[in-house]
């Protein structure tokens, strides 16, 4: 049973457009770094390290996978860079502080893709 839901999710994720797998990345980043959070409030070390380290890697593949070729992309590119050096010390030192400030970043970034998703699938603008 769990490699046929594997291949479903795997199925799943392959048919969404590349918006939306952007959109279900930056969603997976704002629930990992809740998770820190709540780790680190209840002093679970390992899971706040775990848990940043799963949206560390989240941030590292969207560096990995930007088109330099846009000129917005050197911006993404910054301010991605800019928030896993925050995970980092966030890690470093297990403050929660510093995870609710990328935590905003994070969930605006992730608004902000899903209104740009939003529009570019249906073509309009508010």
């Amino acid at each position: 049973m769990n490699a046929q839901y594997q291949r479903y999710q795997k199925q799943s994720v392959n048919a969404l457009t590349s918006g939306e797998q952007l959109v279900l990345l930056f969603e997976q980043a704002c629930v990992n770094i809740s998770k820190s959070i709540n780790f680190i409030e209840k002093n679970d070390i390992f899971g706040a390290h775990n848990s940043i380290i799963k949206t560390e890697n989240i941030f590292y593949y969207l560096i990995d996978n930007l088109d330099l070729t846009y000129p917005i992309s050197a911006n993404l590119f910054s301010l991605y860079n800019f928030i896993t050096d925050r995970l980092v010390q966030a890690n470093i030192k297990k403050d929660a502080k510093i995870l609710y400030e990328v935590q905003k970043l994070t969930c605006e970034l992730r608004d902000t893709w899903k209104e740009a998703e939003y529009l570019s699938r249906n073509g309009a603008s508010k």
